[in-house]
């Protein structure tokens, strides 16, 4: 069953209102009320109220829970509560039998009190969110123990009665100035949310229809709005802990969702794009409190770019055009300008996180880091640059020089006559470990690269370990160095898969490349769409949840149709 709640978050499109399973620091299992707003790195992720269901008498139980893409149901000795998020940031709940008590996670100035309606509302001050409980056919009750200015133990409760409805809204400053809808119009209207959004998406393989219900749930429900630094709706990686968007994962994001919503998969781009340095560089992340750009992440824009243009003509509208236009180009740049020594080196990776590969073995001694795929990435750049600008004869022969000379370099510089392998900037004729996946990224070049170098790279693809019962580990399965969850050092990873996929379709490799999407879906349809998998086991990884896994799948089992059946 990959609708697990255990596992997959309960939320919807453009909210950041988020029911969740969450694991404690004594290792225990709690259910949690979420406003998924301010990044991965604060410790709460967001952690509002712990849900405690309550049975006769008020005793806590614990329920089955049931999940499905716009509704969510706790179970226990016949008796329920329904869950469906309305509009705006509203929790509505449906309950027979069963209760439920929220207890404030805590913060120092957290109270609560009644309004002049009479109306309760619990603050949150460490959240900076307030809530506005309201209940018919139940009592409700607010409480919390005074201590100077704060409240202590702050909980809301909806006792246990044979048939009651409640909400609950989450604002900032102002409740919402109407009261929420009757929980069936409210459910009817997040079932027609969503049946609208999945109507849009790709048809699914035979055998493989929960995975592509799930794929279709996550790239709707990771999804939030603008807000704060957030620009544009975005689609987080996920809603358990990876609550920002980063820099390449939404190029990936933009593709998983180009043919269903092309205005949604231009926002993945623009949303970091608007908020792109005046050097060029890109943030490593953004949520909508903070943005970070102590990193970067590699340059796949221009590549992704051309892949939606390719499949879907009309995305590139003028006014896309000529946005993408200035910010791919501004990104080349800075890659150009600030990440190399002089026009005869090839750019580089400072860090692990600037490549997206974070721990990769080609890291193993620090950096900066000449990495075969940073220059084709860039090249890929400047052959879409050259379609984006039409008309502007003499910058379009200025990127087709720029490619040309860093594919010379590309060869000079990390071809060994054998693979393309990573070389430390410091001292370029020290090994490097050279069991990576990364190696394979030139693939993506196409006719660029000669017939023995093509031949010598998918010699080594085929036979040197990376290929596996469920596809492409990142680390040769071969090396010393390999670990089964060990990140980027062994794990097959949706992005990597995609592109490598990409690059054999590139070079006529179409059966291979067919292979792989074949395992890879298999392995998604089995496990789930986590962050990454075990290459040897297909076991999910790390994340359950994420969105560019999601995007991958559904573009790699759109490729296969009905041929893997």
């Amino acid at each position: 069953m990959l609708f697990d709640f255990e596992r997959i978050p309960f939320s919807r499109a453009d909210r950041f209102l988020t029911l969740s399973r969450m694991t404690e620091g004594d290792g225990t299992r709690a259910t949690w009320l979420r406003h998924v707003s301010g990044g991965d790195e604060r410790p709460s992720l967001g952690r509002l109220c712990e849900m405690i269901f309550l049975g006769a008498q008020g005793v806590s139980v614990e329920p089955r829970f049931t999940l499905e893409p716009s509704r969510l149901v706790a179970e226990a000795d016949g008796n329920r509560i329904e869950f469906v998020i309305g509009r705006g940031e509203t929790l509505h709940m449906k309950g027979r039998g069963l209760g439920l008590l929220l207890k404030l996670k805590g913060s120092r100035y957290d109270y609560a009190f009644r309004t002049p309606a009479g109306e309760h509302c619990v603050v949150a001050s460490g959240e900076n969110l307030k809530i506005r409980p309201l209940a018919s056919g139940t009592a409700l009750d607010v409480s919390g123990q005074w201590r100077r200015d704060h409240a202590e133990d702050v909980s809301i409760s909806f006792a246990p009665s044979a048939a009651w409805e409640g909400s609950l809204e989450l604002f900032e400053v102002m409740p919402p100035p109407e009261h929420p809808l009757p929980f069936a119009d409210a459910r009817a209207d997040a079932e027609a949310d969503f049946a609208g959004w999945f109507a849009r998406m790709p048809l699914a393989r035979a055998g493989e229809e929960e995975v592509h219900r799930l794929a279709a749930t996550l790239l709707w429900a990771n999804r939030v709005p603008p807000r704060g630094l957030l620009t544009r709706p975005s689609i987080f990686m996920s809603k358990n802990w990876m609550i920002n968007i980063w820099s390449w994962d939404n190029a990936f994001s933009a593709l998983g969702v180009h043919r269903a919503d092309p205005a949604l998969a231009f926002d993945q781009f623009a949303a970091i794009f608007d908020h792109q340095h005046e050097s060029g560089c890109l943030p490593d992340f953004v949520n909508d409190r903070h943005m970070l750009f102590a990193f970067t992440k590699p340059p796949v824009h221009g590549w992704a770019v051309r892949l939606i243009h390719d499949s879907n003509p009309q995305f590139l509208t003028p006014e896309r055009r000529a946005y993408l236009a200035r910010t791919i180009g501004a990104q080349v740049e800075y890659w150009l300008e600030h990440t190399r020594a002089d026009t005869d080196s090839l750019p580089t990776y400072f860090h692990g996180n600037d490549s997206g590969w974070d721990n990769a073995t080609f890291f193993a001694e620090g950096g900066p880091v000449m990495s075969p795929d940073l220059p084709v990435f860039l090249i890929l750049a400047c052959e879409t640059l050259c379609d984006l600008l039409l008309e502007d004869a003499a910058a379009i022969a200025r990127y087709r020089r720029t490619a040309d000379k860093l594919f010379t370099l590309l060869v000079e510089w990390l071809w060994d006559g054998n693979r393309f392998r990573a070389r430390l900037v410091a001292d370029p004729d020290r090994r490097l470990p050279q069991q990576s996946l990364v190696q394979f990224m030139p693939l993506l070049l196409g006719s660029r690269l000669t017939g023995a170098i093509r031949q010598k790279m998918l010699d080594a693809l085929k036979g040197d370990g990376f290929v596996t019962e469920w596809g492409l580990a990142t680390e040769s399965t071969g090396s010393s160095l390999y670990e089964a969850d060990g990140y980027w050092r062994g794990p097959i990873w949706a992005p990597t898969t995609l592109l490598v996929w990409d690059g054999l379709r590139r070079q006529g490799e179409t059966q291979l490349a067919e292979e792989i999407a074949r395992r890879f879906c298999r392995m998604a349809a089995l496990n789930g769409l986590a962050e990454n998998f075990d290459a040897l086991t297909g076991r999910g990884l790390r994340d359950p949840a994420f969105a560019w896994t999601s995007a991958a799948y559904l573009l790699l089992s759109d490729s296969l149709g009905d041929s893997g059946q």
